[in-house]
């Protein structure tokens, strides 16, 4: 079995994860972890605002992660190969 691999993950998600498909990826993730938990403590409209603001903001992160990260991780990978 093999160990869990950050740098691999990272990797999978800004080179071979299509954008649409991380974006996508990113908001649903942020909408449920935030969303549910709200809806049962709430009421649905507070899921949809709090579940949408959190969605919107993972996927903000995503393309700040391809924007600055991502470039500047692949870059010292491969200055260090």
């Amino acid at each position: 079995m093999s160990h869990f691999n950050l740098f691999a993950l990272l990797e999978f998600i800004g080179h071979d994860l299509s954008p649409v498909r991380a974006v996508i990826l990113f908001f649903v993730i942020g909408y449920v972890v935030v969303g549910l938990p709200v809806h049962f403590r709430q009421g649905a409209a507070s899921r949809d605002i709090w579940g949408t603001a959190a969605g919107v903001t993972m996927a903000a992160l995503y393309a700040a992660f391809i924007a600055g990260v991502y470039p500047w991780l692949h870059h010292v990978s491969v200055v260090a190969r």
